[in-house]
Formats: C-alpha cells, sequence, structure tokens
C-alpha cells in the first residue's frame, strides 16, 4: 500500500492461495460484485428447491427431511469431529456447485477466498483460542449471505486500492528453509515475518476446513506432504530422516533445552509417542531456523535488516525456551549483527499462568562472508552438499546456481506426475524454459545438465517427489535428450561390524571457530584428530 515491492515465501497451499488473491488489486470490483450477485441469485434458488433455505429454518412437523449434500468419506476423516454441520455443509456445497458451473476466471480466486472466510467465520463451529476446537454446534447456519457479504467488503477494498495496482508483489509456494534456490542472490532490502514458534500448535489444523473444501488437501498422503515442507515447530511434523538438529548439534544452549526436556519428561512417567518427540522437536526447529538464516544470506544485500517477531515458551513440560535469545545467538553465528531484541507484548501461558515475552529480534546482514553454525565432525560430514556454502562458491557461482535450479526445475515440473519413475526432456527445452522464467542462459548449454550430473545435487524441490527409497539422477538417453530417473538411493555408510572409537576433539578452537562445511575443514579435523595416518 505503500508502493513498495514485495516477496512472500507461504508453505501452506491455502495460506498462499489467499496471499495471491490479497496482493492482485487488478480486479475490477463491480464486475466481481455483479457476477458474485448472479451466483448468489442462482445459489439461494437451488437451495429453496432443495428445501433448505439458505436463512436458518425450524423443522415443520411431519414434513420430510431434506436429502443433503456431504463430503467423501476420506475428506471427513480429514476434519476435526462436528467441523460443521450437515445442514450448513450442503448450503456450502451448494454454493461451491454454482460458483463451478458458472465460473469466470476474472474473478473465481476472489469469491473462493470470501467463501472460506465465511466458512470458518461465520458457518462452521470452529473456535479459536491457543489451538483450534469446537464451539457451539449450529444446526443450522446462513452461507449464501455471508459469502455475498465478503465479497462486498473486497469491492470496497479494491475501489481504495486500483490506483496503487503497479506495485510489485508475488508470492511463492515454497519452504523457507530453502529460500536460496528460488530468490535471486543480493536481491532483498529488508524482512518482516513471523515463523512459528516451538511449541504443540499445529497449524494444519487452523487451516484445515477451508483447505479441504477448497479441495487443497484432497487425502492423507496431500496432508503429510504439505507437513513435511513445514519448519519442525511441534511433534507432528516430526519425520523419520529429519536432518535440521544437525544445524545446532554443537549449540550448547539448545543441547541443555532438550536434555532438560528429556529430564523432566522421565521424572514425571510421561511415555506417550509426542512427549518422547519433545526433545527432538527443540532441536530440530531451532536447526530450521538456522538452514532459513543460513539460506538467507545469498538472497540478503549488504546492510539488510531482518525483523522476526518470536515468543518465548513453555510447553514442552514447562521447560523454559528463550526463542529470541536463542535465535540471537544462533544469527550471530551466521555472521549476522544483533540490533535489538525488543519486547513487543505479553501473553498469558496456559499451563503455567505465567506471562511470556512475544520479542521482535532485530538483525543486520553486513554482507560478508561467514561461518555457518558449529556441528559434529559426524553432521558435517553427513549435511546436504547443496546446503555447503563454500563448496559451492567454489564449482559454481551462486547466480549461476541459482538460474541453473529454476531452468531444471521448470523442466521437471512441467513433466511431473505423482508416481513418475521417469522423466524425459529435450536439450531444446533448456532455452524455451529460460526464456519462460526469464533467466539468462550459459554461453555452454550443457553446463546446466553437467552441473546437476556431477557437481551439484538437484533441488531439494525435486528431490523430495522422489518415491520412497529412491533419488532422482539425469542421465542422457539418446541425441539431445534426457531423462530424470528415480534410482536406488545410494550412501557411503560406516561398516557395523567395525569397532567405534571415540576419540576427543582435539581440534585448535581458531580452527573449529572459522572452519566452513567443505571437504577441506572436514579434512584439517581429520588430520588435528589422527584419526588417518599418511601412508607410502
Amino acid at each position: 500500500m505503500h508502493g513498495i515491492a514485495s516477496i512472500g515465501v507461504e508453505a501452506h497451499p491455502m495460506l498462499h492461495f489467499a496471499s495471491c488473491v490479497k496482493t492482485d488489486w487488478s480486479v475490477d470490483p463491480q464486475g466481481l460484485l455483479e457476477h458474485a450477485y448472479k451466483i448468489a441469485h442462482l445459489a439461494e434458488k437451488r437451495l429453496e428447491s432443495d428445501g433448505v433455505p439458505d436463512e436458518p429454518f425450524f423443522d415443520q412437523p411431519g414434513a420430510q427431511p431434506p436429502t443433503l449434500l456431504g463430503l467423501h468419506e476420506h475428506q471427513s476423516r480429514l476434519l476435526l469431529a462436528d467441523s460443521i454441520s450437515p445442514v450448513p455443509l450442503h448450503k456450502t456445497l451448494t454454493l461451491l456447485q454454482c460458483l463451478r458451473e458458472r465460473k469466470d476466471e476474472r474473478y473465481e480466486k476472489q469469491e473462493l477466498l470470501a467463501l472460506a472466510k465465511a466458512l470458518v467465520s461465520r458457518v462452521s463451529n470452529l473456535r479459536f483460542g491457543p489451538e483450534v476446537g469446537i464451539g457451539t454446534i449450529k444446526s443450522d447456519a446462513p452461507v449464501v449471505a455471508p459469502w455475498l457479504a465478503q465479497v462486498k467488503r473486497m469491492g470496497l477494498d479494491l475501489r481504495n486500492l486500483q490506483a496503487l495496482q503497479n506495485t510489485s508483489s508475488q508470492v511463492y509456494l515454497q519452504d523457507a528453509r530453502f529460500i536460496g534456490e528460488f530468490l535471486e542472490p543480493s536481491s532483498v532490502d529488508a524482512v518482516i515475518t513471523s515463523p512459528p514458534y516451538p511449541n504443540e500448535k499445529d497449524y494444519t489444523r487452523t487451516t484445515r476446513l477451508e483447505s479441504v473444501m477448497l479441495g487443497f488437501i484432497k487425502s492423507r498422503e496431500d496432508l503429510q506432504a504439505l507437513r513435511r515442507t513445514l519448519l519442525r515447530s511441534n511433534t507432528r511434523t516430526v519425520y523419520k530422516g529429519d536432518t535440521d538438529d544437525q544445524w545446532v548439534a554443537q549449540h550448547p544452549e539448545i543441547q541443555r533445552i532438550a536434555k532438560a526436556i528429556e529430564d523432566r519428561r522421565i521424572q514425571l512417567g510421561k511415555t506417550s509417542g509426542f512427549e518422547r518427540l519433545y526433545p527432538t522437536v527443540t532441536k530440530l526447529y531451532f536447526g530450521g531456523m538456522a538452514r532459513h538464516l543460513g539460506e538467507m544470506r545469498r538472497v540478503l544485500k549488504p546492510g539488510a535488516k531482518l525483523a522476526y517477531v518470536v515468543g518465548d515458551q513453555a510447553s514442552y513440560l514447562r521447560v523454559m525456551i528463550r526463542t529470541g535469545q536463542l535465535l540471537a545467538d544462533i544469527a550471530q553465528s551466521l555472521g549476522y549483527e544483533l540490533i535489538d531484541i525488543e519486547l513487543f507484548r505479553t501473553r498469558l501461558a496456559t499451563a503455567t499462568r505465567e506471562q511470556l515475552r512475544e520479542e521482535v529480534l532485530v538483525l543486520r546482514w553486513p554482507g560478508k562472508k561467514s561461518p555457518p553454525v558449529q556441528s559434529s565432525l559426524a553432521a558435517v560430514s553427513e549435511r546436504p552438499s547443496v546446503y555447503d556454502e563454500t563448496r559451492l562458491e567454489r564449482l559454481t557461482m551462486k547466480e549461476k546456481k541459482n538460474r541453473y535450479t529454476r531452468i531444471i526445475g521448470e523442466i521437471f515440473f512441467a513433466h511431473f506426475k505423482k508416481g513418475d519413475s521417469r522423466i524425459t526432456f529435450t536439450r531444446e527445452e533448456l532455452i524455451r524454459m529460460a526464456k519462460k522464467s526469464k533467466v539468462r542462459l550459459p554461453k555452454n548449454l550443457g553446463d546446466i545438465l553437467y552441473s546437476f550430473c556431477y557437481r551439484t545435487p538437484l533441488p531439494e524441490s525435486i528431490r523430495a517427489c522422489a518415491p520412497k527409497g529412491r533419488e532422482w539422477v539425469i542421465r542422457p538417453v539418446g541425441r539431445a535428450q534426457y531423462a530424470f530417473e528415480a534410482t536406488e538411493a545410494s550412501s557411503i555408510v560406516p561398516s557395523p561390524m567395525i569397532a567405534e572409537t571415540k576419540i576427543p576433539d582435539a581440534t585448535p578452537g581458531v580452527i573449529s571457530k572459522y572452519a566452513f562445511t567443505d571437504e577441506q575443514a572436514l579434512l584439517a579435523k581429520i588430520r588435528y584428530n589422527g584419526s588417518i595416518l599418511d601412508c607410502v
């Protein structure tokens, strides 16, 4: 609204959709209202003929109960029980049918978002506190009227914003932990955001009803895929194979807090699967934030400032987690300058009834190269090389990597369908996708393929689509023809038959402080610790 170009990053498809709609001010408000009135009239007539008028009604003695529309069983299982009563659900599905039958692409997104808002605020039985739950059960509620009221409100907003529609605003459906893969290097002046806090709040539940009703989540598999793209801030998002905790493996305070949570769990005799994961999710949360801050350095301009709204937590067996202070420490170890930790407000903890601090962590990126978070020797050797900043800088410039990632990603997702294990494409598509993405091609076109075949891993967004136990590789399959193939995942691991000998870390402090995560740093640590002897 102040004419400042902006970029949004959102992993949740429903929230990404809402953000895209709310930042698109090119829609004709008068045309939107006229189309919405036609839809409302059609829906009201259809509901009356069904015997379910939009205004709440009272059952007439002897009247036949109407036949109501409902969700498929697999969709209903995704919702909280009693999220929406049968009659309001029928009205909502009827309105959705009318929207699809009389769809106008110019107004479709605005009308669907208005329905999502009305659904949650006026139609459903949901209530919102620290977590979403079920409030007063409404046997009936109007749907068309509150939906039309939301569309009218949109129309008024759009009239006021028409003069500002030329301001650039783009929203990415992406995971902010891998932000360097899709934003241009040194392109961001400022960051203002509020990431999740380390607690048991499942952010997918808050928007579950509208996500299912609008088709953004259709199955358990869709829900699991969504959770994998989120910062690990609660136990429901923890999965086998998560490695974000490696980024804070040597952070003493985070390790102390995780141990304190585990000790408290044992002391209290808590044995549920969720409670056993409390220490793990704590380390994964701060590791994920460290990964995000590490990736952010690629896209920030020198002197860029950042503001993160974060809050203290004590939801894990009442062990205090000073989120702002811990993130400030992580950021400084990554080369950021700490400007301030400002008190934003206090809020009442539901478990302890104490006032917890909610703060704004204010940082500055000076623009100089800085070492990443210190980690254990095992963590350094196992961390995926796509995040190994030193190696990438030596093998290929950051700008080149960003360009290559965008081109190869466009090609992959232009062909990919769920269940694919082989995707073919041609060399000519490199040129076509580069033009589509407005990306400058390298002089040596083959360097794009060579890079992902031999130098750097494929982007995380592509690797996440591989079938279980497999990984994508690029192989030539003919003259100027190539294929993504899902092959069996291969890795080099120590033999379990060999005895493990633990040795104290004898790496000099100055070496540990300034070591990066490339093979040279690893070899230096191995040499200082005498782990491998020279052989002739």
